[in-house]
């Protein structure tokens, strides 16, 4: 999974108001000398003991709780939520930031969540579509994987564009419902039945770069991830494509327009050679990716 750059996560901590934060979640606050002080929410509290110090821009509970830090933490704590979904979550509420500090404090949902990804009442084509425009955008977002192309000597932001390049980095799961609401459920039973969730809930592509494959029509019929780092649990392949056989052909609308198509064994190869300038190229799914049917190749070892 590809780490959080340090500077974001500094600026979060310098940026984001945490006397701003915490008055947003309803707590009132009274100034007590430099500090601010207000009953802490996350214990029965009788007697102010949340301490907010604003130039510190960090908060402590001396009562019952003893919990404290930065507003990352604070967002943590107060919806029970990961270190990542709390930095996705500011991220999204918070930048760019007024520049004023009399500012009012941002609105927030009693249940907030990111923008959400995918629609309730779309049909696997438009999932996998709405899917694919989510990594896409993530991609973009990522200097982790945008690394690893320039690596590979994939640097054309043409290219990206393109074919719709994208990055999995768990995060998807985060603007949807929660799982325990009917939406929820019925959203996440429908990526695992497409194949972008596992049964365990887990993202499949998670940590990979990952290129859809489109027919003719626009529709995503495959995709395909491929881990940017080789740092991982033993057995854990860096290769991957969505459950079931393979479908469709990489850049099909080469095949007819040219007469001449080069044929890489894989999609990173093929990238190479449309990067070069040769447009005329597609990929097989691995030198065992044909079986004796022409065009209908079916999964190999990864």
């Amino acid at each position: 999974m590809a780490r959080i750059p340090e500077e974001e996560i500094k600026r979060l901590k310098r940026e984001v108001s945490i006397e701003r934060l915490v008055e947003a979640h309803g707590v009132k606050l009274k100034r007590r000398g430099a500090d601010l002080v207000g009953l802490c929410p996350f214990h029965e509290d009788h007697s102010p003991s949340l301490i907010i110090s604003p130039q510190k821009n960090l908060w402590n509970c001396l009562g019952a709780c003893g919990k404290g830090g930065s507003v990352i933490d604070w967002v943590m704590r107060a919806e029970g939520i990961s270190f990542r979904h709390a930095v996705e979550l500011l991220k999204q509420e918070h930048f760019p930031l007024a520049a004023s500090s009399s500012a009012k404090p941002p609105q927030r949902s009693t249940v907030p969540k990111l923008p959400a990804p995918v629609s309730r009442d779309g049909d696997d084509r438009t999932l996998l579509l709405q899917v694919t425009h989510y990594y896409h955008e993530t991609l973009k977002n990522s200097p982790d994987v945008l690394k690893y192309l320039q690596g590979r000597g994939l640097t054309s932001s043409e290219m990206i564009e393109q074919f719709q390049l994208g990055f999995a980095n768990r995060t998807l799961g985060y603007g949807l419902p929660e799982k325990n609401r009917v939406a929820g459920a019925e959203l996440r039973g429908k990526l695992q039945r497409v194949g972008i969730f596992r049964d365990t809930g887990h993202e499949h592509f998670n940590g990979s770069l990952v290129i859809p494959v489109f027919n003719l029509e626009g529709e995503v019929v495959e995709m395909y991830g491929r881990k940017i780092t080789r740092a991982l649990r033993e057995n854990t392949p860096l290769h991957s494509y969505l459950p079931g056989p393979h479908r469709g052909v990489w850049n099909e609308q080469a095949l007819s327009a040219s007469k001449e198509i080069i044929l890489c064994e894989a999609l990173i190869d093929a990238l190479t050679f449309w990067c070069a300038g040769f447009r005329h190229v597609t990929a097989s799914y691995g030198v065992n990716g044909f079986s004796d049917v022409a065009g209908a190749p079916q999964p190999h070892p990864v």
